[in-house]
């Protein structure tokens, strides 16, 4: 428990019910996508369902004014996000719901949290994370002669199967939406990108798989011919640091979007 100089701030599991509270201290505290209601809504209603135990509310007089949502897959715990209302920062109740989340995580048999941040890797950082790796948000507008696609990286829904793992499946939901783009060769990767939620003329690859990086350009410059035939002129993805600056001299450029940014993936050893 942590004591709270009005009254007694108390941890428990989130209910359904929760929801619209959750929703409204994200909306009010998140600078990034999770603010919007058709992200992280989703996103509560599959994790209450699925792992209940690491959905926590910190509640004062209660009402909730903290959150932590969560998932299990094989070998870790994964933080989906973390947020406290902002009249109620930087008083310990994030660095709370952490170890309190790290604990379940620890009860459910796994040994590692991990996670990705855009703004807040420093708190991760006095918690006890490490910084594992970066992406970087860059766009590309699809212009000049078409590119004819090349048939031999339409893949069906068996090999996608075999090329995703166990904590990347969150990602098949795209198959499901008719604006989905699917382009993949066993021996080159595998990319999935789907129609951005506002902009038609835009799509946004939601998962890659390739083992070099010219691999991945190669699967890239097959989603742009994908994405000419469908009119979209806008392509963006998240490229690792040593990626960047081959991305920029092939054409990419920084977003325009206010929703794109740099992650950080963190993980911690508990």
């Amino acid at each position: 428990m942590l004591a709270s100089p009005e009254r007694e701030l108390v941890l428990k599991q989130l209910r359904p019910a929760d929801l619209p509270a959750v929703l409204m201290i994200a909306s009010a505290s998140f600078k990034e996508e999770a603010r919007r209601q058709e992200v992280i809504g989703p996103t509560f209603i599959d994790d209450v369902t699925r792992f209940p135990s690491l959905q926590l509310g910190a509640f004062e007089g209660g009402r909730l004014i903290g959150f932590a949502l969560g998932e299990l897959s094989d070998d870790w715990g994964l933080l989906d996000w973390i947020d406290v209302t902002p009249s109620r920062q930087r008083m310990g109740i994030g660095s709370e719901l952490l170890r309190e989340f790290e604990r379940r995580v620890l009860l459910s048999g796994r040994q590692r949290v991990r996670l990705g941040t855009a703004f807040a890797a420093g708190f991760y950082e006095k918690m006890g994370y490490t910084c594992v790796g970066s992406q970087r948000a860059l766009q590309k507008v699809v212009v000049g002669e078409d590119l004819p696609y090349d048939q031999s990286f339409s893949i069906g829904l068996n090999d996608v199967l075999d090329m995703v793992e166990e904590f990347e499946l969150d990602s098949l939901k795209c198959l499901f939406n008719p604006q989905c783009f699917v382009v993949g060769r066993k021996d080159v990767g595998l990319i999935l990108a789907s129609e951005n939620r506002w902009s038609r003329e835009q799509i946004d690859v939601v998962f890659s798989k390739f083992e070099t990086v010219e691999n991945h350009f190669l699967l890239l410059s097959e989603l742009e011919a994908r994405a000419r035939e469908k009119g979209a002129y806008v392509i963006t993805e998240k490229f690792a640091q040593d990626e960047v600056d081959v991305a920029l001299k092939r054409g990419w450029e920084e977003p325009r979007s206010p929703l794109s940014w740099t992650i950080d993936y963190m993980e911690k050893r508990l």
